[in-house]
């Protein structure tokens, strides 16, 4: 996370932000919806929902480097919005406060007992989880999911069956799962390609973990895979 937040990387979720627009169109949002940006990151994903749609939107992140670069890229764009320091295993919103949370590769590192019960408490009766989520395929080994977890920090690796039970068990009446997809190269524009804002000072070990995630991503590619859940309160 620290090397994601000093090269100020943008969209670094599955699908980038081409796939978070086509989930965001499917959804009624309006002026009037209150949104829940959790795991902003730069804040793409909230300069995007607050552009097309008007509508209010609260971002938060556990990096302060990430809050500050989310910051500034609302100065920027003359937004008014603010990013804010947020854990989502201990989130500071009042009981039923949003109408739609997002998570974009946010929850898999978290203890999902906690995490996954704050965001049910924070979300209005009827309001709707939209997560994008890494999911391991059945030919993982254990210790594949042992290097992988130790190298990205998960705190497990649910299988898509597993994510299901986790938010259901949290209290999520309706959970809706589906595969995400590799997003072929004629499918791609500039909202999919990946973005960054650097940091004044980088240690060169930001750039080799950066390699060593690229080495990751292509030796596991068929065995770690994403879906899309639509969880509703």
């Amino acid at each position: 996370m620290d090397m994601l937040a000093l090269l100020g990387v943008g969209g670094a979720h599955p699908g980038g932000l081409y796939l978070t627009k086509q989930l965001l169109e499917k959804e009624e949002i309006t002026s009037e919806t209150s949104i829940l940006d959790i795991g902003c990151g730069t804040g793409q994903t909230s300069a995007y929902l607050y552009c097309r749609y008007g509508c209010e939107i609260t971002a938060c992140d556990i990096n302060a480097t990430m809050v500050q670069k989310a910051n500034k890229r609302f100065k920027q764009l003359n937004l008014p919005c603010e990013a804010i320091i947020g854990d989502i295993e201990n989130l500071s919103f009042d009981n039923e406060s949003f109408d739609i949370i997002l998570l974009e590769s946010v929850a898999t590192f978290t203890n999902l007992s906690s995490s996954l019960k704050e965001c049910k408490r924070v979300l209005k009766k009827g309001g709707i989880i939209l997560a994008i989520e890494t999911v391991k395929e059945p030919q993982m080994t254990e210790q594949d999911e042992r290097l992988i977890s130790e190298f990205y920090h998960f705190q497990s690796i649910p299988n898509e069956m597993e994510w299901v039970e986790h938010w259901k068990k949290a209290g999520f009446s309706t959970v809706i799962s589906r595969r995400g997809h590799k997003i072929e190269e004629e499918e791609q524009d500039i909202d999919f390609g990946t973005e960054f804002d650097l940091s004044d000072e980088i240690p060169s070990n930001a750039y080799d973990l950066l390699d060593d995630h690229e080495r990751l991503t292509k030796k596991y590619q068929n065995l770690l895979g994403f879906c899309i859940f639509r969880c509703i309160s």
